[in-house]
């Protein structure tokens, strides 16, 4: 098939092309726009997984291809560390067809016979929180930390409504990477070496983390993923019933009930990802959509969307520059992502008559009641942060119009504590990751999607689709949608601003979230707007850049200008991604 063998091309092409290590240390950043007729951009370190996603839109795909070929792709590419196909994702889709925004939730299912999560042993998450690893993390049985992953099955259910490829060729570029082998860059080589008595904990984890001599791969080495390659092949043959009633179910069950794990073939079988309706809020003239309420990160992104606009702060484009924009921020995030843990809040909500679900804290009248009370409600004692997740974002502008928001993570830190791996994918900790949540729901239920990613329209057409990742996921959401559509601001100097980092300090809950400093990048503000920040109230504390960039994440944008519709990329190379357009119609 043409397709096919253009993609397998792609991939052999590029199959030993180095992946770059992330340039930690470089503030500010410097980076470019890219223009086109099609265009995609992913916050990934493999330039070439997006020129995957490229050619399946110059062979006529649709959004819902090229985002599947970039996730498949990516995936291969970083060796199931950050992300993983027993992973999870959550979309956003924008058909131009029917003019409508779709939400697919594919996040974690839990286990039937898994009673007991408070004794699920705890995941060692020290390098996000800065804090001793937990007493009792990385012993007991494993097998308890893991959960049902939803990534393959979004996947397939994405391509089924939305794309126009045969599904087993948007495989082909990552059984390339799999089995002609990936380049080890100096970043993943130091990752390998500190995660390595979690990888070769078990004989598989050491057969996927070997080198055929048996030794720990260095940079430079081509690691080969024969075991992947295998299980790959058997998917797009077969369809992702493979990972969730066949050969590789069947090994994943017994595999992780050798390790103590409760799952059983039910457990799998049962899954099923769920389209939902998105939410929504007004906001600078355009109306921003997220997934559905069941994603426990749509309530916080979207909240502090709505809090941003009732402050009718006119420079949420320059919040770097404006201490007043700047404490906005800071206010309305924290408020959005811990207010409801505490009483007075709760309080203050039913005396103003606003009881129910996350729908009532998105209309204007909870934001105005809200906004002039913030820094009072944010004056109490705060709590400590949900665990981050290392993610990858993904957002396509096809030929028609369509739009793909895709955000996939393995919700933790590269590979997990358990060291399990199952047909060459690493199967990582999430459910200690999420035990608190698992600790609250029934199980064999659904655990809440933690990604947002966001689109907004104006007069119905799409303007600016955003997908950002790890612990300050929301922050980056919100200062980039407010400084897009309200604040008017310079795209390059957007995304090369200082983040917020709003996350990064609530794993210290001692102090309350008024006076809780904000954590900025070291020698990002100078003198005077420190005093000026300051001023405003807001305490701030810096930070060492490469903390920074470990807890930061990373945030993909796409503006499309109306009239017209050209869509605009900001590419940030080796940090927030890569972009690459298509100026011809497939």
């Amino acid at each position: 098939m043409k397709i096919a063998r253009c993609l397998t091309a792609v991939a052999t092409l590029f199959v030993t092309a180095s992946v770059q290590q992330r340039d930690f240390l470089s503030f500010p950043l410097h980076p470019s726009i890219v223009k086109g007729r099609a265009i995609l951009v992913t916050a990934t370190l493999s330039p070439v997984a997006v020129h995957s996603g490229i050619e399946v839109l110059r062979q006529g795909g649709t959004a819902a291809d090229a985002a599947a070929t970039v996730a498949l792709s990516e995936i291969a590419t970083n060796l199931g560390s950050v992300v993983s196909y027993a992973g999870i994702s959550q979309l956003l889709y924008f058909d131009a067809k029917t003019e409508k925004v779709y939400a697919l939730d594919a996040g974690w299912g839990t286990y039937a016979h898994e009673t007991d999560p408070k004794s699920i042993p705890p995941a060692d998450i020290s390098v996000i929180t800065g804090q001793p690893a937990p007493t009792g993390a990385g012993v007991g049985a494993l097998g308890r930390q893991t959960l049902v992953p939803g990534f393959m099955a979004g996947i397939e259910a994405m391509h089924a409504r939305f794309g126009r490829l045969p599904f087993a060729s948007l495989f082909q570029p990552a059984i390339g990477y799999a089995q002609n082998g990936v380049t080890i860059s100096p970043a993943q080589a130091t990752s390998l070496q500190q995660r390595q008595p979690q990888l070769w904990r078990t004989s598989e984890g050491r057969r996927f983390a070997s080198m055929p001599d048996g030794s720990l791969p260095k940079a430079g080495d081509v690691l080969l993923q024969p075991d992947l390659a295998r299980t790959l092949e058997a998917v797009a043959a077969k369809g992702a019933a493979y990972m969730y009633t066949g050969g590789w179910a069947q090994s994943f069950v017994a595999l992780v009930r050798a390790q103590g794990g409760q799952v059983t073939l039910e457990d799998l079988a049962r899954y099923k990802p769920v389209w939902r309706d998105p939410l929504s809020v007004p906001f600078g003239g355009a109306t921003v959509f997220g997934p559905g309420e069941d994603s426990s990160g749509t309530c916080p992104t979207l909240e502090a969307i709505n809090l941003l606009f009732s402050l009718h702060i006119e420079t949420l484009g320059s919040y770097w520059r404006d201490p007043k924009a700047f404490k906005a921020y800071v206010y309305a995030n924290r408020f959005a992502l811990y207010g409801h843990y505490w009483p007075r809040v709760a309080a203050f909500e039913g005396a103003h008559g606003f009881v129910g679900d996350c729908r009532v804290r998105l209309t204007p009248q909870y934001a105005a009641a809200v906004s002039p009370h913030l820094a009072s409600l944010l004056d109490a004692p705060g709590v400590g942060a949900e665990a981050g997740h290392d993610s990858q974002a993904i957002v396509v502008v096809d030929h028609w119009g369509n739009v793909a928001a895709l955000l996939h993570s393995i919700n933790t830190v590269n590979w997990g504590d358990t060291g399990i791996v199952v047909g060459g994918i690493p199967i990582a900790d999430a459910g200690a990751i999420n035990r608190d949540k698992l600790v609250k729901m029934k199980p064999g239920e659904s655990v809440p999607n933690p990604m947002s990613p966001v689109l907004a329209l104006k007069a119905g057409k799409p303007v600016l689709a955003v997908a950002s990742t790890g612990v300050s996921s929301t922050p980056e959401t919100t200062r980039l949608v407010g400084g897009v559509l309200a604040g008017g601001a310079d795209l390059l100097s957007l995304m090369s601003a200082p983040p917020l980092l709003v996350n990064l300090n609530s794993f210290e809950p001692n102090q309350s979230l008024v006076n809780r400093a904000e954590s900025i990048p070291t020698g990002a503000y100078d003198a005077q707007q420190l005093q000026a920040i300051a001023a405003e109230g807001v305490p701030v504390r810096e930070e060492s850049l490469l903390r920074i960039w470990a807890t930061r994440g990373t945030a993909v944008m796409v503006v499309i200008d109306q009239p017209g519709g050209a869509p605009r990329a900001v590419e940030v190379q080796n940090v927030s991604g890569f972009a690459e357009s298509d100026l011809m119609s497939p």
